[in-house]
């Protein structure tokens, strides 16, 4: 298992995708943060346009950005192998496809997961400080829930790339896989969730939506209407893992 692991870290890194998408995930939600920590304050310094809640907000929201892409590079891992026929090589090579699928998933995922940890601890303690350097006044002991939403941001960067894998594992094409990882959650859940709104007349249906769900992990304020965050968490990772699970068996069953 170690030589699989390492194999597919290699595949992993020397693709050249994967580090412009990886680049990308990381800069985006920090230049945001340290765009938004130096000019929020306003021209006169005063900091009053800037709080520690802002600052979090703004970190965690732009991560579902960092999160899509890392869950681009996720179903890319094993959909390009599928495009390019190099997986018939793998699967030669390993014929126990179950054990290339969990390399490769394990790999992807953690990968992604550790640019999100980057992306948090970059983006609070140097967005923090050129925030405070301005005339804002950051102290995390004063929102209670911001080091829930960070931590929520790490986990739905790598839920969000586990159910990117296991859509390009179900699809074998990286369009489609790609197509839906970001039409659904952004379109096509909120289009269902207000007919079901309509007919059941519930308002929290809405938040109950498999990748909604999984994206008020990174709400800093307070959730309501839907499940909690760590509920909201365990149910968009079932949802994820349930995914990944029918996608491994549908390779497994399925010619390469």
């Amino acid at each position: 298992m170690i030589n699989l692991l390492r194999s597919e870290w290699i595949k992993l890194r020397t693709v050249t995708m994967n580090w412009v998408l990886g680049i990308i995930a990381v800069a985006f939600p920090l230049l945001i943060t340290l765009l938004t920590a130096f000019f929020a304050s306003g021209n006169d310094g005063d900091g009053e346009g800037l709080d520690t809640e802002g600052l979090i907000s703004v970190l965690t929201g732009t991560t579902v950005v960092a999160a899509l892409l890392c869950g681009v590079i996720a179903a890319a891992s094993i959909t390009s192998e599928f495009g390019f026929g190099t997986i018939r090589p793998t699967f030669a090579a390993t014929p126990r496809r179950l054990r290339v699928i969990v390399a490769k998933g394990a790999v992807v995922v953690a990968a992604t997961t550790a640019l999100a940890v980057v992306v948090q601890l970059i983006g609070w303690f140097v967005g923090g400080a050129v925030a405070d350097s301005q005339g804002a006044s950051i102290d995390l002991a004063l929102v209670p829930t911001g080091v829930p939403a960070m931590i929520g941001a790490v986990v739905l960067t790598a839920l969000m790339s586990l159910a990117g894998y296991a859509l390009g594992l179900l699809t074998r094409s990286t369009p489609v896989a790609v197509s839906i990882l970001i039409v659904w959650p952004l379109i096509a859940e909120g289009l269902i969730a207000q007919l079901l709104v309509l007919v059941a007349g519930n308002d929290s249906i809405p938040n109950w939506m498999p990748f909604q769900s999984g994206i008020r992990l990174v709400v800093v304020g307070s959730v309501d209407l839907g499940p909690s965050r760590p509920f909201a968490g365990i149910y968009f990772g079932l949802f994820a893992l349930a995914l990944a699970a029918l996608g491994a068996w549908a390779v497994d069953r399925r010619d390469a």
